[in-house]
C-alpha cells in the first residue's frame, strides 16, 4: 500500500514512479534501561549507548526504507546485511 501511494505521489509531481536518487540519514538515540542490552550498542563517535535509526527517502522526501540497528553498527554497513 505504501509503495502504491508513494508511486502515485511521485507521478502527481511529474516524476517517474521509481526514484533514481535517494537520501540516507541516520540518528543514534539513547535507549531506556529496560531495553535488552543485546539489542543495543555504543556509537563511539557520538558517545551514545543505544540504537540507531536510519531512513532512506527519495528526492521528494518520500520514505523508501527504515532500519533500526544497534548504535554500534557503522552507517556504511547497515544496509549491506538487510
Amino acid at each position: 500500500m505504501h509503495d502504491l501511494l508513494r508511486d502515485k505521489a511521485r507521478r502527481a509531481q511529474g516524476r517517474p514512479a521509481a526514484p533514481s536518487a535517494a537520501v540516507f540519514d541516520a540518528q543514534s538515540v539513547k535507549t531506556d534501561t529496560s531495553v535488552p542490552t543485546r539489542s543495543q550498542g555504543i556509537d563511539a563517535g557520538k558517545k551514545i549507548a543505544g540504537r540507531k535509526r536510519s531512513i532512506i527517502t527519495d528526492t521528494l522526501g518520500l520514505l523508501l526504507a527504515v532500519l533500526v540497528t544497534a548504535a554500534s553498527v557503522q552507517d556504511s554497513m547497515e544496509w549491506c546485511a538487510s
